[in-house]
């Protein structure tokens, strides 16, 4: 087992290829399967290594997993190799990367990635930071605006002031955080990686005294180790993770064929676990899209102001192309001759949170109410009209007397945000431009159509919902109760100064205005109270909260650095996928939970045979290729088919119960039935194969026993298994040809 020692650990994506296969090739469990192979194949016993195979099955497993991962991490580089443009000596020369220091002066132009947070100094630019937000909206950037490391450049060319780099940077800080692969917390996987851990270090001092044993008591040196070697296989679950691997690869297999991609084997039992989902409002509740749900006129001017805004737009996203399309009939219809001639253009931008016009006389502004103006008045007339609808209001700003404001004094000017200009003037003279209210437009989202549908499943596989979201409380909270979300407990997180998040996780179910970190803190908070927690996210601002639950999901049309970042990307972006990820998990855990107990009898049994044996003056019962058909009758063959049977009631963790109830006793039974057919075989001087055909007969008989219990309620699926498994042994002792391969009398 190559895995023992990285179950739930964070690491780097720093391993070669060719390290990351020596690793797991040259393990503690695997070095003693090859002395363990060399030994039978130094004695001429060439069919009994048979065993060997699983052991290389497991170990193909493991390299193949961790090579996916590192092939995970290894995309995450989110800043491509390229040569920045510096301004030296009032020259544009290309430099090293690691050479660039804050201070230095890039030229950026249209294709290039920023590699630096910088502050814009000259030119207008377009800029895309769905690396970010997961919106794939550019935003016109102007002279001191902020550059995010990460976007890219989709128009114009410009100068930037460098203010950070390397580790400092944004992105190379989301870089470190994102850049490991979390294993899935998986029970099952613990389970087995304990046991096979605990029992790999016993196998050497339990080897060596059942071998000096085994040489006092058998006839001779190829049957000693045939023994010796049959007892210490047969304590080790060997197929256990090499039938759950395969289990999940076939339920990785079914979910493709609905347009689920799986990038974790081990997250799907994760995911069947799960009893909180976290999930956003955008991309997830809802398509990303927008309509306009109505609109309030209060000044005649309202919509030749808001076609004037719209019409001389630059960039596009997906407000601007909803009211667009709402209030222009043609591309020209610009109204401009109403409000007058426009002699500036603020295309939105993530720092003003703001668009809008200028002309001889005014400001026409459109955004959200508390970015557009100071007023008070305004700001809660605004509000109390939005009924939960995002709402965006058209505002004339008038002030003769100053010739500044968010348009700055000509081309060379600074521009500010409403908010910086207000203060400035209200600084300077206390006095603040005039603004009125034209009208406000209410947006609605659009709800995804099975959205409500897929909230009641949760809530009826006793799944908590909460909602984690960057935008306004009322907006969130109108989406969460049309979609049937029962808990609408909401709060700001940026009202607050000091934040207790394992205190709002317990009072809260909605949380707005949520940061990236804010994000993967509330995550953590969940963790600790005990839940296990599922992500949903579509930008690289959900990545760091993505990484910190358990399981996580990404919509297929979000941004690639999240879809690289999860455990699950729905590419055809229908969240309605998820319950069929939840059912091929139940299947695959609630099965896979029965059939453990098959494997771990084995243990057991084996186990205690391999501690008595070294001290009983007894012949072991068993031979390895003896053993490979038990494992394959009794173990693997109804383990795998019984694992395929329909099955998705809810994870009862039946690890433990299994043990209790199944695993302990059957082994138990069968270590004093071995115990006692070898004492008898010694005392009547029974040949070895006898001895041997006669354990392997008992044991057979008790583990369809076992079979049958784990079976019950017994159906035509399970008879069929429980016959099968019949058939096929009693073939294997009747059959001449079996009969010889298998050593039978």
């Amino acid at each position: 087992m190559a895995r023992s020692k990285k179950t739930h650990k964070h690491y780097k994506s720093q391993n070669s290829t060719w390290r990351i296969i020596a690793k797991n090739t040259f393990t503690l469990f695997n070095i003693v399967n090859i002395i363990l192979a060399v030994m039978v194949f130094l004695v001429g016993s060439y069919k009994n290594m048979l065993f060997i195979l699983i052991a290389i099955e497991n170990t193909l497993i493991s390299i193949i997993n961790e090579l996916r991962a590192k092939r995970i991490v290894d995309k995450l580089k989110l800043l491509s190799e390229q040569k920045p443009t510096i301004i030296k000596d009032g020259k544009a020369i290309q430099v090293d990367p690691a050479s660039v220091k804050p201070g230095d002066v890039t030229v950026l132009s249209l294709g290039d990635q920023i590699l630096y947070d910088s502050i814009l100094t000259s030119g207008v630019i377009e800029v895309n930071e769905s690396f970010i937000t997961g919106e794939q909206e550019s935003i016109e950037k102007h002279p001191g605006d902020k550059l995010i490391s990460g976007s890219f450049i989709v128009a114009g060319t410009a100068e930037a002031k460098v203010e950070t780099t390397g580790e400092d940077n944004f992105v190379t800080k989301l870089q470190t955080e994102a850049s490991y692969i979390k294993t899935a917390d998986s029970k099952l996987f613990s389970l087995m990686n304990k046991i096979v851990k605990y029992i790999s270090y016993s196998l050497i001092p339990i080897g060596a005294l059942l071998l000096w044993a085994r040489f006092r008591t058998e006839a001779d040196t190829t049957t000693a180790v045939t023994s010796t070697v049959a007892a210490l296989i047969n304590m080790i679950p060997e197929g256990l993770i090499l039938l759950t691997s395969s289990i999940l690869a076939l339920a990785t297999i079914r979910l493709s064929r609905k347009k689920i991609l799986v990038q974790d084997l081990y997250a799907i039992e994760t995911l069947a676990r799960v009893d909180t989902i976290c999930l956003d409002k955008t991309g997830t509740l809802t398509t990303g899209k927008m309509t306009v749900h109505d609109y309030t006129a209060l000044e005649k001017s309202f919509e030749s102001a808001l076609k004037a805004i719209l019409s001389h737009q630059t960039s596009e996203n997906a407000t601007v192309t909803t009211l667009r399309q709402k209030f222009l009939k043609t591309a020209k219809d610009d109204a401009t001759e109403q409000i007058g001639k426009i002699t500036d253009v603020i295309s939105f931008s993530s720092e003003r949170k703001c668009s809008g016009v200028k002309t001889k006389n005014a400001e026409y502004l459109l955004g959200a109410i508390e970015f557009i103006t100071d007023d008070k008045s305004l700001i809660k007339q605004v509000k109390s009209a939005s009924g939960g609808y995002r709402t965006l209001a058209v505002v004339k700003r008038e002030d003769k007397s100053r010739s500044r404001s968010i348009f700055g004094d000509g081309p060379n000017t600074e521009r500010l945000s409403p908010a910086t200009a207000g203060a400035m003037e209200r600084s300077e003279n206390d006095f603040c431009p005039h603004a009125t209210l034209l009208g406000y437009i209410r947006l609605e989202d659009e709800i995804r159509p099975t959205a409500h549908k897929i909230v009641n499943y949760f809530y009826d596989n006793d799944i908590a919902v909460k909602i984690i979201s960057g935008d306004d409380v009322a907006a969130v909270t109108e989406i969460a109760e049309k979609v049937g979300v029962k808990d609408l407990r909401a709060i700001d997180l940026s009202s607050l100064n000091h934040k207790n998040y394992t205190k709002l996780v317990q009072d809260y179910a909605i949380f707005t205005r949520v940061t990236p970190s804010e994000k993967k803190e509330l995550i953590k908070a969940l963790k600790k109270q005990g839940s296990t927690v599922a992500m949903t996210g579509d930008g690289v601002n959900d990545i760091l909260a993505m990484k910190e639950a358990d399981v996580s999901l990404a919509i297929g049309e979000g941004s690639d650095a999240a879809r690289r970042a999860s455990k699950f990307v729905l590419l055809d972006s229908g969240f309605e996928a998820v319950p069929s990820i939840i059912d091929e998990g139940r299947q695959s855990i609630n099965n896979l939970e029965r059939s453990t107990s098959l494997f771990l009898a084995k243990t057991v049994y084996a186990s205690l045979l391999a501690v008595l044996f070294t001290f009983l003056p007894l012949n072991y019962p068993y031979i390895p290729i003896q053993m490979t058909l038990l494992n394959f009758v009794c173990i693997g063959a109804p383990g795998v088919i019984l694992a395929l049977e329909h099955n998705t009631e809810r994870i009862k963790n039946k690890f433990v119960s299994n043990i209790k109830h199944y695993s302990v006793p059957t082994g138990i039974i069968i270590a004093i039935a071995m115990i006692i057919l070898s004492t008898i075989a010694t005392v009547n001087h029974f040949d070895k194969p006898l001895l041997t055909t006669l354990s392997a007969i008992i044991t057979f008989a008790i583990y369809t026993v076992l079979i049958y219990q784990i079976s019950k309620p017994l159906n035509l699926f399970r008879a069929a298994i429980l016959a099968f498994v019949i058939i096929v042994m009693v073939g294997a002792l009747l059959l001449p040809l079996t009969r010889a391969i298998f050593e039978f009398i």
